[in-house]
């Protein structure tokens, strides 16, 4: 018998998973809050810009302001996505892909260590991948802060003409 046959391995295999699940989970909550915190920074810095040009300011300054934080926050935004897809995404898939390695070669120690491969079934079985998903989430709010920026540059254009 193999040393990692021996019935002892089945627990440090299952340690092992353990600390790659949390490895993987670790993960899955920072990205939630790359999301949810930018999404919520984006949200309070439009709200800011709109409360500042809805003061007594002329109406040049007010669209003139109103393009320079749409501008930014439309850059702020794609950086964003640039850190969760090509840095943190790939992060996770990483420790997923470890987990499903572990899981795919647990079936000759215990009846079957699963979660993460029923989980990416799961994902997969959808109509919609998940790099489509994401992509969804970060286009709706791109093209809403694009359509702020452009309605902004029509109407400073509009008052300056």
């Amino acid at each position: 018998m193999e040393d990692s046959e021996k019935p002892g391995s089945v627990f440090d295999r299952f340690e092992l998973w353990k600390e790659y699940e949390g490895v993987a989970m670790h993960f899955n909550d920072l990205i939630i809050k790359l999301r949810s915190q930018s999404l919520g920074g984006v949200a309070a810095i439009a709200t800011l810009a709109a409360v500042v040009a809805k003061n007594d300011t002329t109406a040049e300054l007010r669209w003139g302001l109103l393009v320079g934080a749409f501008a930014f926050l439309s850059v702020f935004w794609l950086a964003v996505w640039i850190l969760d897809m090509r840095y943190y995404n790939r992060l996770l898939a990483g420790a997923v892909d470890a987990l499903l390695t572990i899981e795919s070669e647990s079936s000759r120690f215990v009846d079957r260590i699963d979660l993460s491969t029923k989980i990416e079934a799961r994902v997969k079985s959808g109509k919609v991948s998940g790099n489509a998903n994401r992509n969804i989430f970060y286009g709706l709010v791109l093209l809403a802060l694009l359509a702020g920026l452009a309605i902004s540059i029509c109407k400073l254009h509009a008052d300056i003409g």
